[in-house]
C-alpha cells in the first residue's frame, strides 16, 4: 500500500466537548482528509500507520497509552518529524511541568488558545501539512541519493570484479596523467607491492632501453590528447623483462576536456620474439613450413590408409541417422557398397526389433559418448543379420562411430555355454550314476538270496505240487526281472562288466532286422542303411544288440505304432570338443517321424527314471541304459529332437585296434586249455557279511555236491584258511566290513598262492587291483548253473 496518501491525512482527537466535531467540519470545507480517534490506544494505531498531522487537544493527551506514542514518536525515521497541533486553555505559566514534559516528548508541537478560530486552526493545519510533504520530499531525495550511491557502489564493485577479472593489466591516471589506478593483474605480473607505481614511479620498472621513448609517447599523448599505443619491455616478477602492448584512451567530458586515461598493457613477449625469430630465419621458418605442410599431407594420407584399412566398421552420421562417410570395411562386413549406404539413414539396415532401442542409444551419444560396446543387428547384403558392436562420439554435429562384427564371437560364446551346458549334465548323470551303482548292489545282494533260497525249495519241493513249483518259478523269474533292472542300471552307472569284442557292426546291425521288424510292428516302415566298407567296432555286442532295440521300441512308442524308422550307420570323426577321444568313429543314428520332444523334455530324457510313458509302461532306463553303455565303451549318446518332425538318437563307437582283436583271439585259447577239465567234488569256503546271501550260496554249493565251509568276514575266513589245509576253492563277497573280497583274496593267495578265488558280487565290475588276485567274477544274483560254470572256470 502506498504510504503518501496517509501522510497527508490529519487524525483529529479531541475526545470531550466539540472541538473534534468542529475541526472536522473546517478540515473537510477545505478538502483536507481526516480521520477521529476516540481513544489514545486508536490514536497510537493511527499514527502507527502513518500520517500527517496530529490535530488534538491538552487535556486528552495523559493516561497509560502516553507513553505508547512517545515511543512511536521515538522511533520514527530520521527524515519524519510528525508535527502535532495542540489546543491548550491556558498560557506558558500555567502550564504544569508534567505538561511541559508531556509536550517535549512529542517534539514538533504547535500550541492553538481555544476559544479556537477557524483561520487560525487552517492556517495551523496547512503550515504543518507544508512541513511534512517537505519531509516527504527530503525522504525521496535521501531516497534516490541512496540509490545512487548504491548503484554507484555496484557499478564500482562491477568495475573492479571486471577489470581483475580479465588477463590484461588495466590501469588508469588522471587529466594530467597522475596514474592512481591499477588492477590485480599489474601487481601479479611485476610483482611491486600495491600502490608503489602511483603516480609517475610506473616507468621505474620499464626496461632501461625503452624508458625514454616510452615516457616521450607517453607526454606527447597527454599535451595531444592522441590515443597511446607502445610496445616496450616491462619488468616481470620473475625478474626478466617481458614484452607488453601499452595502450590508453581519453575519456572527455561535454565540453570535450580530457578527465582521464584508462589504459591496458597486454603480454605480447611470446609474439614479439617469435615475430623477430621469424625476421631472423624467415627461410628456415618457410623450410619448416614446407616440410610440416608434407608431415601433415603424409598424415592424412595414413589416416586416409587407416580408414580404408581398418578391419572394424568406421561411420560418420548426422544427428538425423544419415550415413555421411563410410570406410571399406563395411563392404568387407556387411556386403554394401559407400554408395549403397551414404545418403541413408543405419536405421534402414538395421533389424527391425533393434530399431527403437538402438535410436534411443543413438540419441543418447549427443549427452554422453558411448564408450561400452551397444550391440545391435545390421542385415547383410545377402539378407542375413550380423551382431555389431558400436562405441561413438558426438562433436561438431556428427556422430563418429566405430563397429566391430562380433557374430562370430557370439556363436562361439553360445557354443561354449552348450558345451558348459552339457559338461554340467554329465556330472550331474555320473554323480546320479554313482548312486544309481550303490543302490543296484544292495539289490543284487537281496536278489541272491531270495533267488538262491526259491531254487533250493524248489529242489526240495514234491514233484506232484505242480501249483507250488509253478509259484516258486514265478517268483525265481521275478527276480531275473529284478536282476535285468539292476543291469540296467549299472549300464546306467557304467559299472556293468562288458564283455567287449571286435564287432562287425554291419553286420550285426543287419542281423537284427528281423528281431527290430517284429517288435517295432508291421505299420512302421523300417530302413536300414549300412554302407559295406564300415570298421570293426570295439563293444559288447549283446548289450550293443540290447541298446539298439531299446532305442527302436521307443520310437515305435514316439510314433503311436505308425511311421517310419531309420537305422542309419556310417563312419564319421569326433574333436576334443565332443568331450571324447579325438578320432574316427562308427555312427549309429536311429532315426523316427514320431512327435518329438521340446527342449524341456529333451534336457531330462536322459536323466535317470525319466519317462514320458504312462505308469507301469517305462522304468525310465531305457536312455539312461545307453548313455552309460556308450560312455562305458569309449564313445558317446546323443539326442537330436524336434517337436513335430521327431527324433533322432545317435550312438558313436570307436574302432576296433588291431591289437585288441589279437588279444582277444588269444585270451580265447587261453581260457580253452586252462578250462578244458571237469572240476570233481571239492571243498570250497564261502564268505560273506550277509547271512542271507551266505546261508543261500552254501545251499547251492552243497547241492552242486562241494563240501562247504562258511565264514562271515574276512578274519574270520583266513583263520579257517590256515586252520584247513584241504580247502581248494575261495568264493567271497566284495563289499565287506573291515575287510573287502579283493584284501581278502591278496591275503589267502599270500598264504596259499594257488587256491582259486571267485569273487561274488552285486557290483558289475572288476575292483581295482581285483584282476591280480581274483580268478573270475560272478555276478550276483547268480543261480545254480551260474554257479557251477563259474567254478568249472577256474578248476
Amino acid at each position: 500500500m502506498n504510504a503518501e496518501p496517509l501522510m497527508r491525512r490529519i487524525a483529529v482527537y479531541t475526545p470531550h466537548g466539540r472541538d473534534g466535531a468542529i475541526a472536522s467540519q473546517l478540515l473537510a470545507k477545505m478538502g483536507h482528509e481526516s480521520v477521529v480517534a476516540t481513544s489514545l490506544a486508536q490514536l497510537c494505531e493511527i499514527v502507527e500507520e502513518d500520517t500527517g498531522v496530529v490535530l488534538a487537544t491538552e487535556e486528552a493527551l495523559a493516561g497509560p497509552c502516553l507513553d505508547r506514542l512517545a515511543e512511536i514518536i521515538a522511533r520514527q525515521p530520521a527524515w519524519s518529524d510528525l508535527p502535532f497541533i495542540i489546543l491548550t486553555n491556558g498560557d506558558a505559566q500555567t502550564r504544569s511541568a508534567q505538561a511541559v514534559k508531556t509536550l517535549d516528548r512529542l517534539g514538533n508541537v504547535v500550541l492553538l488558545s481555544r476559544p479556537l478560530h477557524a483561520e487560525d486552526l487552517l492556517r495551523a493545519v496547512a503550515s504543518a501539512l507544508k512541513a511534512r510533504q517537505r519531509q516527504i520530499d527530503a525522504r525521496r531525495h535521501m531516497e534516490k541519493l541512496q540509490r545512487r550511491d548504491e548503484q554507484l557502489a555496484d557499478s564500482e564493485k562491477k568495475f573492479h570484479a571486471i577489470v581483475d577479472s580479465v588477463d590484461q593489466m588495466i590501469w588508469a591516471t588522471r587529466a594530467d596523467g597522475y596514474h592512481d589506478f591499477y588492477n590485480d593483474r599489474w601487481y601479479e605480473f611485476t610483482g611491486v607491492p600495491y600502490d608503489s607505481t602511483d603516480g609517475d614511479a610506473w616507468t621505474n620498472i620499464f626496461h632501461p632501453e625503452d624508458q625514454e621513448r616510452t615516457w616521450s609517447m607517453w607526454r606527447k599523448s597527454l599535451a595531444t590528447g592522441n590515443p597511446y599505443q607502445i610496445e616496450y619491455r616491462l619488468r616481470h616478477h620473475s625478474g626478466d623483462y617481458r614484452w607488453v602492448l601499452g595502450r590508453a584512451q581519453p575519456v572527455r567530458d561535454d565540453a570535450g576536456n580530457i578527465v582521464r586515461w584508462y589504459g591496458s598493457c597486454t603480454d605480447i613477449d611470446a609474439q614479439v620474439r617469435a615475430r623477430q625469430l621469424l625476421a631472423q630465419s624467415h627461410g628456415k621458418l618457410a623450410s619448416a613450413v614446407e616440410e610440416r605442410s608434407a608431415q601433415l599431407a603424409e598424415m592424412m594420407q595414413e589416416r586416409d590408409r587407416a580408414w580404408d584399412l581398418s578391419l572394424d566398421l568406421l561411420g560418420v552420421v548426422d544427428t538425423d541417422t544419415l550415413m555421411i562417410e563410410v570406410n571399406a570395411a563395411w563392404q568387407t562386413a556387411l556386403g554394401w557398397s559407400p554408395e549403397d549406404i551414404i545418403g541413408h539413414s543405419f536405421l534402414e539396415f538395421t533389424h527391425p526389433d533393434d530399431v527403437e532401442p538402438t535410436k534411443k542409444v543413438f540419441e543418447g551419444i549427443f549427452d554422453d559418448p558411448l564408450t561400452t560396446p551397444y550391440e545391435f543387428r545390421m542385415r547383410h547384403a545377402d539378407g542375413s543379420y550380423r551382431r555389431i558392436d558400436w562405441t561413438a562420439m558426438f562433436s561438431n554435429g556428427r556422430v563418429y562411430a566405430s563397429g566391430r562384427d562380433v557374430t562370430e564371437q557370439r556363436a562361439q560364446a553360445q557354443a561354449l555355454e552348450a558345451a558348459e551346458q552339457s559338461l554340467r549334465q554329465s556330472q550331474k548323470l555320473d554323480t546320479i550314476g554313482k548312486l544309481t551303482g550303490g543302490v543296484a548292489h544292495d539289490f543284487n545282494n537281496l536278489l541272491m538270496a531270495i533267488r538262491s533260497s526259491l531254487e533250493l525249495l524248489q529242489r526240495r519241493m514234491l514233484q506232484d505240487d505242480e501249483r507250488s513249483i509253478r509259484f516258486i518259478r514265478n517268483a525265481i523269474h521275478a527276480t531275473e526281472r529284478g536282476a535285468s533292472l539292476t543291469q540296467r542300471m549299472l549300464a546306467f552307472a557304467r559299472k556293468q562288466e562288458l564283455q567287449a569284442s571286435s564287432v562287425d557292426i554291419r553286420q550285426l546291425m543287419l542281423g537284427m532286422t528281423d528281431l527290430l521288424a517284429r517288435s517295432i510292428g508291421p505299420e512302421i516302415d523300417l530302413h536300414v542303411d549300412a554302407p559295406k566298407d564300415l570298421p570293426d567296432v570295439w563293444i559288447d555286442a549283446n548289450q550293443l544288440e540290447m541298446a539298439v532295440l531299446n532305442l527302436a521300441i521307443n520310437a515305435r512308442d514316439a510314433m503311436d505304432g505308425k511311421g517310419r524308422l531309420t537305422l542309419r550307420l556310417d563312419q564319421t570323426k569326433l574333436g576334443a570338443d565332443d568331450q571324447v577321444q579325438p578320432g574316427p568313429y562308427v555312427r549309429i543314428a536311429v532315426e523316427d517321424t514320431g512327435a518329438g520332444m521340446d527342449a524341456e523334455t529333451l534336457a531330462c530324457a536322459m536323466e535317470p527314471f525319466f519317462t514320458t510313458k504312462g505308469v507301469g509302461k517305462g522304468t525310465g532306463l531305457g536312455l539312461p541304459m545307453v548313455h552309460g553303455l556308450t560312455n562305458q565303451s569309449g564313445g558317446t549318446f546323443r539326442l537330436q529332437s524336434t517337436p513335430g518332425r521327431g527324433t533322432t538318437a545317435e550312438i558313436y563307437l570307436p574302432l576296433c585296434k588291431a591289437s585288441e582283436q589279437a588279444r582277444m583271439i588269444q585270451e580265447s585259447k587261453d581260457d580253452l586249455d586252462e578250462h578244458g577239465a571237469n572240476p570233481s567234488r571239492k571243498t570250497v569256503l564261502v564268505v560273506d557279511d550277509d547271512m542271507l546271501v551266505l546261508m543261500g550260496t552254501a545251499g547251492l554249493l552243497e547241492d552242486l555236491g562241494h563240501e562247504v565251509i562258511e565264514a562271515s568276514s574276512g578274519s574270520q575266513a583266513l583263520e579257517i584258511i590256515e586252520q584247513r589245509p584241504e580247502i581248494e576253492l575261495l568264493i567271497t563277497d566284495h563289499a565287506m566290513p573291515k575287510m573287502t573280497g579283493v584284501e581278502l583274496a591278496q591275503k589267502a593267495r599270500q598264504l596259499r598262492a594257488a587256491l582259486p578265488v571267485i569273487l561274488a558280487s552285486g557290483y558289475a565290475e572288476m575292483p581295482e587291483g581285483g584282476e591280480k588276485w581274483i580268478s573270475t567274477r560272478l555276478e550276483k544274483p547268480f543261480s545254480d548253473v551260474m554257479l557251477r560254470k563259474a567254478i568249472e572256470a577256474v578248476l
